[in-house]
């Protein structure tokens, strides 16, 4: 089985029309790349968990009402949090991490993560999303 983790802001600000979202609402902007995930999952299968990883406030960690497809950091440790969640689950799932930043790719990889570019992320997810329309 698969796992999916993205890392949420860096992918919110690679995709235009969900960057857009941010000027109205930072959680429409969250909602709609989670949703991705989740059509990325559907579209790919095997997939058994989809996760994105935001950069979170520490009292954002905490807080009931968050989607469980949302994992919010530390305030300032988004990054470590994707590594660490690649690290984790690696010994049970073959992980696939979507993110352009190059230190998140780079130690992902190293832990035996596969990783793909948020434009391949994109481009999977949102060909099933536009049809559904």
């Amino acid at each position: 089985m698969k796992i999916l983790i993205v890392d949420g802001y860096n992918a919110i600000h690679k995709i235009p029309e969900i960057d857009a979202l941010l000027d109205n609402s930072l959680q429409a902007a969250r909602k709609a790349i989670t949703d991705l995930a989740k059509e990325y999952q559907r579209r790919t299968g095997g997939i058994a968990e989809a996760l994105v990883v935001f950069d979170g406030k520490n009292e954002y960690r905490s807080l009931s009402f968050n989607n469980p497809n949302q994992v919010f950091s530390k305030t300032g440790e988004g990054d470590k949090k994707v590594i660490r969640l690649a690290q984790d689950k690696s010994n049970q799932f073959h992980v696939i991490v979507a993110s352009d930043d190059n230190y998140v790719g780079n130690s992902c990889r190293a832990a035996g993560a596969t990783v793909i570019t948020i434009s391949e992320f994109y481009s999977k997810a949102a060909k099933r999303s536009a049809r559904q329309k």
